[in-house]
């Protein structure tokens, strides 16, 4: 099982991808590793909404 401090950290963290996206697409002139910043934020947005599914699971069993 996942801990609760674990989700926190993905959870934090995906709340902040832009900026080191931002600094390695810019700095980067390689074309084989540009990253589109719209797919890594979509993949963030997934990231958030399992996370706060783990959650709410790990809570209701915290309950019981």
């Amino acid at each position: 099982m996942i801990s609760e401090r674990t989700l926190k950290r993905w959870r934090r963290d995906s709340l902040n991808p832009i900026f080191n996206v931002v600094d390695t697409e810019v700095n980067d002139k390689n074309p084989y590793t540009s990253i589109s910043i719209n797919k890594v934020m979509e993949l963030h947005g997934r990231i958030l909404l399992l996370t706060q599914q783990l959650m709410d699971l790990y809570l209701i069993q915290k309950g019981r």
